[in-house]
C-alpha cells in the first residue's frame, strides 16, 4: 500500500515485485492523480493493482489486509500523524 501514491509509478514498480499473486494498491485524495494513476495503470497492462480514493487518516481497506506500507513525502503533511500511524497499524 502506497500512502499518497500520486501518478502510481511505486505502486506500479511494486505491483512488478509482488507479481500476479500479490496485489499493489495506491491511496490518494485527489481525482486528478487518481486519474494519471490509472492512466499509468492501462499503459502498464498490470491487472494487480487497484489506485484507491481517500485520506490517509482513514484508510478505506479493512483490517489486515496489506503486508507493506510505503509513502513518500505524504505523512510528514498530515496534521493527525498519529491517526496515520494507528490507520497504518490496523491495515497492516
Amino acid at each position: 500500500l502506497d500512502l499518497g501514491s500520486g501518478g502510481g509509478i511505486d505502486v506500479l514498480l511494486s505491483a512488478r515485485r509482488v507479481g500476479p499473486t500479490g496485489k499493489a494498491y495506491g491511496l490518494d485524495m485527489t481525482d486528478e492523480m487518481l486519474a494519471l494513476a490509472n492512466e499509468n495503470k492501462r499503459k502498464s497492462g498490470l491487472e494487480n493493482v487497484e489506485f484507491l480514493k481517500g485520506e490517509i487518516e482513514s484508510i478505506p481497506l479493512p483490517d489486515n489486509t496489506v503486508d507493506v506500507i510505503i509513502s513518500n513525502c505524504v505523512i510528514n503533511l498530515s496534521a493527525d500523524k498519529d491517526k496515520v500511524l494507528r490507520e497504518a497499524f490496523r491495515v497492516l
